[in-house]
């Protein structure tokens, strides 16, 4: 085949073939308040374990998750994406303590990246593969039992999409791949197969990362190539991430609810309807005050898992995915969006202590009314000596 290159575009080249791979497609869900991870482990019947990230080859230690989050593994059936690539009959799930639970479903695959390219833009419209991850999330919830505390499955969940190949044929080095096969790995990343201008292509491959000569991983927005023989570490801080973009999006929707029913608990300015200066704030502050504690409970796990990696390569990893994914400004805005509910807190408290301090003079200047009434009402007087 003839290289031919158009204007703007970089040249193609012949495709390349997978000899393996394997697909991770990773749906994360929000089940409830909270998990017992100990709770849930007991009813689990099928094959099960606490999960944490092994960097094998990379560093020398592990790096746990806290508290560590429970793997499971279910049977399902298995669904048909496309012709070529179908899901295993086996679901696995994590499930986290803040309430999160990560559906993984497992398509072994080969061909070309070009009709990779294709199943990835089939499985990103497919109505029936999110139907089926969800009838998974159900299997799942069923076999843990009464383990989540508030169950209520949040009709908001985040895809994300990990392809891992083991092996080419003939053998591509990463350095190829790189630099003979940029615009095929670049439309991978976008689902998209039409041709990508050079500029586009340059800056989609670029937000890759390696540990040594013979592994890389490009993350995308959606989805990740990792060409790699021991990717269990780097698929984990993966759907990791992707759990935590999930987490910052639920909160961030209550946010908002809850910042325009707070709001209304304000006094109006001056003028406006007011209502009575004895009804006590109390209840509003107890309400707002419960939001609070539950949302930065939330909140916490997420951040404080996040933060355990160190300054390895799994943190490398995790920034370069945290920053396609968007984290550090979903973590922003919720934290704008707290503090603007500790001010209405702050309100409602201030205006509560200046109720409970005017009706106490209201009080003092009735009771001093009273004691100077009293002498002056017939047959009470003598009743005063």
């Amino acid at each position: 085949m003839t290289v031919t290159e158009t204007a703007g575009k970089p040249a193609e080249r012949p495709d390349i073939s997978i000899k393996n791979g394997t697909a991770h497609l990773y749906f994360a869900y929000d089940v409830g308040f909270a998990i017992n991870l100990d709770e849930a482990d007991r009813h689990i019947t099928a094959p099960k374990g606490r999960s944490q990230i092994q960097a094998k080859r990379r560093v020398s230690k592990y790096f746990q998750l806290t508290p560590s989050p429970v793997w499971m593994s279910t049977p399902v059936d298995a669904f048909q994406i496309t012709p070529r690539h179908t899901t295993e009959n086996r679901v696995h799930a994590l499930l986290f303590e803040f309430g999160a639970v990560s559906i993984d479903l497992v398509v072994p695959f080969s061909g070309t990246l070009t009709e990779l390219v294709a199943f990835i833009e089939t499985a990103y419209e497919s109505e029936g593969l999110r139907q089926h991850a969800r009838r998974a999330l159900s299997q799942v919830l069923q076999d843990i039992g009464p383990a989540v505390s508030r169950l209520s499955v949040s009709p908001h969940f985040e895809d994300y999409f990990v392809f891992q190949v083991e092996e080419f044929d003939p053998h591509v080095s990463v350095h190829d791949l790189i630099e003979k096969y940029p615009e095929t790995v670049a439309r991978l990343l976008r689902g998209e197969r039409e041709r990508l201008s050079h500029e586009e292509t340059e800056d989609i491959i670029s937000n890759r990362i390696s540990y040594g000569l013979e592994d890389v991983t490009f993350v995308g927005w959606d989805c990740a190539l990792v060409y790699d023989t021991e990717p269990e570490d780097i698929c984990t801080v993966l759907e990791y991430t992707n759990v935590a973009l999930l987490e910052f999006a639920f909160l961030n929707d209550k946010l908002n609810q809850a910042l325009d029913e707070f709001y209304d608990y304000l006094p109006p300015p001056a003028g406006g309807k007011s209502p009575s200066k004895f009804k006590s704030l109390a209840p509003k502050l107890r309400t707002i005050g419960q939001f609070q504690l539950d949302t930065e409970i939330i909140f916490d796990g997420v951040t404080n898992s996040l933060k355990l990696f160190g300054d390895v390569f799994l943190a490398r990893l995790y920034d370069l995915a945290s920053r396609q994914l968007g984290l550090e400004d979903w973590q922003e805005s919720i934290q704008r969006k707290l503090d603007t509910i500790e001010s209405i807190y702050g309100k409602l408290s201030d205006a509560e202590s200046n109720r409970r301090l005017e009706t106490l003079e209201w009080i003092i200047i009735v009771l001093i009314a009273v004691s100077i009434l009293l002498p002056f009402i017939p047959g009470l007087s003598g009743m005063m000596h």
